[in-house]
C-alpha cells in the first residue's frame, strides 16, 4: 500500500501547474521558515525557474540573509517537501510590496480565517465527484483547494489588483496587469508559436 504522502506528491507532480503550486507554497512558507522578525523585514514575492525572489528592507538585512541563504533554501525545500528551490535573489530597498487602498473593507489579518461562500465550496465538492481517490487523499486535496480559495479571497479583499487575463490576484512588488501564471503561459505560447513558424 502506498502512503498518502507519496500518492499526494505524485498527484501534485502530474498537475499541469505543479511547479506554480509548489512555488506558491514556498512563498507561503517563507514567514514560518525565517521567523516573524525576519519576515517583517523581508518578504517573498515571487518564484520562477527555481529562484525565490525576496524583497528586503535594507542592505543590512540582505547581507544577513545572504549569509544564511543555503540554510534557508534547505529549510524552505524541507517545509514544502520539494527540491525545486535552488536559489534566492534578494531585492534591496524600493517600495515595500504591499498594496494599500484607502476605502478597502476591513478584513481579517490571517487569510486562513476567511469564510468561503457556499457556491465556492460546492464547486470544489463537485470537482471531486467522479475522481477515484481514497477518502484521506480526497480530504487532503480538498483542504488544499479550500486554502487556495481563502488566500485568493483574502488578497482580493486586501485590494490586490486582478490579472486582466484570468482574474487571479496579482501579488508582486510592482503593479502588473497580468499575473505571473498568465505571463509565463503567454511567454511559453509565444516561444512555441515562434518555433512553429
Amino acid at each position: 500500500m502506498i502512503p498518502i504522502e507519496q500518492l499526494l506528491a505524485k498527484t501534485l507532480r502530474k498537475l499541469p501547474n505543479a511547479k506554480k503550486i509548489k512555488g506558491q507554497m514556498l512563498i507561503d512558507a517563507w514567514p514560518d521558515v525565517v521567523g516573524l522578525q525576519i519576515a517583517a523585514k523581508a518578504k517573498a514575492i515571487m518564484f520562477e525557474n527555481g529562484i525565490l525572489f525576496v524583497w528586503v528592507r535594507d542592505s543590512v538585512w540582505a547581507q544577513h540573509l545572504l549569509l544564511q541563504k543555503r540554510q534557508i533554501v534547505g529549510s524552505l525545500n524541507k517545509a514544502v517537501r520539494t527540491n525545486i528551490l535552488t536559489n534566492i535573489h534578494y531585492q534591496v530597498g524600493g517600495k515595500e510590496p504591499i498594496f494599500i487602498q484607502a476605502d478597502k473593507p476591513e478584513t481579517k489579518e490571517n487569510w486562513r480565517e476567511q469564510q468561503l461562500e457556499g457556491q465556492v465550496l460546492m464547486n470544489i465538492e463537485k470537482a471531486f465527484e467522479n475522481v477515484p481517490l481514497t477518502q484521506d487523499l480526497e480530504k487532503i486535496i480538498k483542504s488544499f483547494f479550500i486554502s487556495q480559495q481563502k488566500r485568493i479571497q483574502w488578497y482580493r479583499l486586501q485590494g490586490y489588483p486582478a490579472c486582466s487575463v484570468c482574474g487571479m490576484p496579482i501579488v508582486t512588488a510592482q503593479r502588473e496587469e497580468v499575473c505571473l501564471c498568465c505571463k509565463t503561459e503567454n511567454n511559453g505560447q509565444t516561444k512555441i508559436n515562434q518555433n512553429l513558424t
